[in-house]
């Protein structure tokens, strides 16, 4: 097998073969599987994250959290954001390898601090994400998972149908809707007026609107402010996905890729390599598969529990009365205490000068003032995009 994509896709699909059935799909539901792919300097490839899940929590459900419970349930469990968070504990396993003075695959500690080794990081995906980068046309004289190259680089006040050398016939439709602060809004015409593009969008969920992004939104996001996120940005560099491969058999536009990553808010972002593999994921949408799997298999390369599965935000088997001992290790709370002990271990108390005991996770944010920073000063870019309730971020852990 000669394309990295093709690598990619297929390491994914070995390793979720590998694992066990509890958490897979029966029959006639359907998936999305995602993960994220390390290639070292000897350009071998290994799995470090995967995980499935279609399901996210409205935000009524989250607003009746009570307060002592606020941080123990995911509230968004697609795949892609999953992986992710499995990812995260992926990096602070690493983390903990540097400052102990053992072997980490990925870092390593230089008197200025923790450093990244000649790596690089893939994203893979059975399907386009959520949102806009599923907006897709369906062109004229063309089978349904495959669209052509654009005539020309989309602007704001383009069409679709202006984009592309053959006339478009359709789209194909995203469930994720316009957040309430743009005033651009779905249409809902007939066709190809059924939707905009553009817009930052939320997850459907249950019914009710979620407060949680698109992936396609989400995806953008960690491009201009990498994957790390606002606690780790303390201790570690900037990590972005070199490539983002989208598996085989699904509906695909490159155009429409590129769009949900960066173009639709600043072209001269930068950008990973974008790529359809010919792999397609055995338990994707199809004829057969109509229903949605309600759990979530989240795996990722650590030691101490690599695998967990998930059901409407929490670990499987998880009750009213049991909740505290069912929270799921990729939770903000659970991640959270593992950030305040591995940061109390290597910087001491350095840059937040609060007691682990008394600082919200919220706040604690607030300290990574490069990544503070970065966000404020891409608020031109993103200044759409809604803040979660105070609330529910100001959560303690001990």
């Amino acid at each position: 097998m000669h394309n990295l994509e093709d690598e990619i896709a297929k390491l994914c699909l070995d390793k979720y073969a590998s694992l066990k059935k509890t958490g897979k799909p029966s029959n006639c539901e359907w998936t999305v599987l995602s993960g994220i792919v390390l290639q070292n300097s000897s350009k071998e490839l290994c799995v470090l994250s995967l995980c499935t899940g279609t399901k996210c929590l409205s935000g009524v459900e989250l607003r009746s959290t009570k307060c002592n419970e606020r941080g123990n349930k995911l509230s968004d469990s697609h795949a892609e954001i999953l992986a992710r968070r499995a990812f995260l504990r992926y990096l602070y396993h690493q983390i903990e390898l540097a400052i102990s003075n053992q072997k980490s695959d990925i870092f390593y500690l230089e008197d200025n601090g923790i450093k990244l080794r000649d790596v690089s990081f893939h994203f893979f995906s059975s399907q386009t994400p959520c949102g806009d980068c599923s907006i897709i046309p369906k062109l004229t004289g063309e089978t349904e998972d495959l669209v052509c190259p654009p005539k020309k680089a989309r602007t704001e006040d383009e069409s679709l149908a202006s984009q592309f050398g053959q006339a478009i016939v359709d789209i194909y439709r995203t469930g994720a809707k316009c957040v309430d602060s743009d005033e651009r809004q779905d249409p809902h015409e007939k066709g190809i007026n059924y939707h905009t593009v553009g817009p930052l969008r939320t997850k459907p969920g249950r019914g009710d609107r979620t407060l949680s992004l698109s992936c396609s939104d989400k995806l953008a996001k960690w491009n201009v402010m990498g994957v790390q996120g606002a606690l780790l940005s303390l201790m570690i560099p900037t990590i972005k996905f070199e490539s983002i491969v989208i598996g085989g058999g699904c509906p695909y536009s490159l155009e429409s890729m590129q769009r949900g990553i960066f173009q639709r808010f600043d072209p001269n972002i930068g950008a990973p390599e974008i790529v359809q593999s010919q792999i397609s994921f055995e338990h994707r949408k199809n004829e057969s598969r109509t229903r949605p799997c309600p759990s979530s298999i989240v795996w990722c390369l650590v030691p101490e529990k690599p695998i967990e599965i998930a059901v409407d935000g929490l670990r499987q088997g998880a009750t009213k009365k049991k909740n505290k001992s069912f929270n799921l290790l990729i939770s903000r709370k659970e991640i959270f205490k593992t950030f305040l002990t591995i940061y109390d271990k290597f910087l001491k108390g350095k840059l937040i000068p609060q007691h682990p005991k008394k600082i919200t996770y919220y706040h604690c944010k607030q300290y990574s003032s490069s990544y503070q920073n970065l966000w404020r000063e891409k608020s031109a870019v993103f200044s759409k995009w809604p803040t979660k309730p105070l609330y529910l971020q100001e959560l303690l852990v001990f």
